[in-house]
């Protein structure tokens, strides 16, 4: 017997899937621009900060990308991707503490309320069965 998927399973990966979008935005022009800033081989700091801008770009897109395949394993009700998810929420919480401590901007609750109702709805027993191998 096959069990129906949750609601929320396909409400996180389009979360995920909005996330992805939002990162590969943000990754695409530190690939252009981190070439362009570094072009000036003389000047040895400018350099390096062009390689660093670009390397924190191919970062950015890795994690859209994998934010992208993560999605589809949720849906398509991998274990993997299960983890993952807890993994990138339980980070994204942390993150989001330091940036609600050191810059006193009470935004970041509104990040640690979302990905603390993600992690509680993944322990949840339906949840859990839908991710489990053996069905009942």
């Amino acid at each position: 017997m096959t069990q129906s998927r949750p609601i929320g399973i396909p409400v996180i990966a389009i979360l995920m899937i909005i996330g992805g979008v939002i990162l590969l935005f943000n990754g695409i022009a530190p690939l252009f621009l981190g070439p362009l800033i570094s072009i000036d081989v003389s000047d040895y700091p400018i350099n390096t900060l062009g390689l660093i801008i670009t390397i924190g770009g191919l970062v950015l897109v890795g994690l859209g990308i994998a934010s992208f395949i993560v999605s589809w394993g949720l849906l398509k009700r991998k274990v993997w991707a299960r983890t993952i998810t807890l993994v990138i929420s339980l980070i994204a919480i942390i993150f989001a503490i330091i940036n609600l401590i050191s810059s006193e901007d009470l935004i970041h609750i509104i990040g640690i309320i979302v990905y603390g109702i993600i992690i509680y709805y993944l322990y949840t027993k339906k949840v859990k069965l839908f991710f489990s191998k053996v069905q009942e």
